[in-house]
């Protein structure tokens, strides 16, 4: 009798043990989501500054704003070509940081930046700078292989004028 209850009360301390395990469980479970998006959201915060810098350097040159937003055939040369590409590298990589952020730690609700990179890759100068450094942008790189059609590439300098700028970056041979 005395070893039938022990047994009963033993059992009894299990199920409890189990009860209190599942619970600590649940809890911890909930607090790593919580930590993964709170990690998740300043990373993605961190990537918004960084396109943001972009767009200050759009502010300081007004007139490079059509290249970025409007699709126009990038026609420049000299200084005004390698500012284009600083403007297209530093929101390029702020947008493939995003993406690889939301695709290792997704959140259906927020923050999803496919919509801009589809917009990217159909813009001539992203299609430029991704196109000649795809190593670069490994994330954002694969919305550009969607379109595999000819892009409008930038025009280097005519054959005896020197923009200052090296190769042709549009070339990823010479990249």
């Amino acid at each position: 009798m005395i070893g039938n209850t022990l047994q009963a009360l033993s059992l009894v301390g299990i199920i409890f043990a189990l009860y209190f395990a599942s619970v600590q469980t649940r809890k911890l479970q909930k607090q790593v989501h919580i930590a993964n998006l709170y990690s998740r959201y300043d990373a993605l915060h961190h990537a918004n500054e960084r396109y943001d810098a972009g767009l200050a350097m759009l502010f300081q040159r007004p007139d490079l704003r059509p290249y970025v937003f409007q699709r126009k055939p990038v026609d420049l040369a000299g200084e005004d070509f390698d500012r284009a590409l600083i403007v297209a590298d530093q929101m390029a990589g702020a947008v493939d940081h995003a993406i690889r952020v939301g695709d290792r730690f997704p959140d259906d609700e927020h923050g999803d930046w496919s919509a801009v990179a589809k917009e990217m890759a159909r813009t001539p100068l992203f299609q430029a700078i991704v196109r000649a450094k795809p190593l670069d942008f490994p994330d954002l790189n694969r919305y550009f292989q969607q379109d595999r059609k000819p892009p409008a590439t930038p025009t280097a300098p005519p054959h005896g004028e020197s923009s200052g700028a090296g190769p042709d970056r549009t070339d990823p041979d010479t990249a």
